[in-house]
């Protein structure tokens, strides 16, 4: 195959969906619920709002996760005492377990991938990694500043 016509991005696209994909996920351990519970585990008692714009999803998307999470005891929302109209958002014990669950298992998948990759291949997708990353994003403030 010549050089040119060597699909990166295809070939990096479908390594990061098979990273994401899991056969049998288990009830509240999508990445969208980790992503959550790691944000509330730094911030706990934030508001709808601002963990809507820290996910980078609208608020009623939010508020169907919430719902669920909330329904199972992971987490609470709480009137905040200084404006009632606002819930804050707290972590509970069963989220704290979640959390710590989905982490051994992501620290799992880590170990085995690295162990599929020698140390210099590992330094080698590394550093190809990052040079892609700031090209695209040379890239794209390029293109913006035009």
């Amino acid at each position: 195959m010549e050089e040119q016509n060597k699909d990166v991005i295809g070939s990096a696209m479908k390594l990061v969906r098979t990273l994401r994909r899991k056969e049998n996920p288990a009830k509240h351990e999508s990445r969208g619920a980790g992503k959550l519970l790691r944000i509330l585990q730094e911030n706990d008692g934030m508001s709808s709002r601002e963990l809507a714009d820290r996910m980078g999803i609208r608020p009623a998307s939010l508020t169907e996760m919430l719902n669920r999470l909330e329904a199972d005891g992971i987490l609470t929302r709480q009137p905040d005492p200084a404006d009632q109209r606002r819930n804050r958002i707290f972590i509970q014990e069963k989220g704290d377990a979640l959390l710590k669950k989905m982490k051994a298992v992501r620290q799992m998948e880590r170990e085995r991938i690295n162990h599929s990759l020698t140390l210099d291949e590992q330094e080698q997708f590394v550093a190809i990694c990052e040079k892609l990353t700031k090209s695209l994003e040379d890239f794209r403030n390029q293109a913006g500043e035009q």
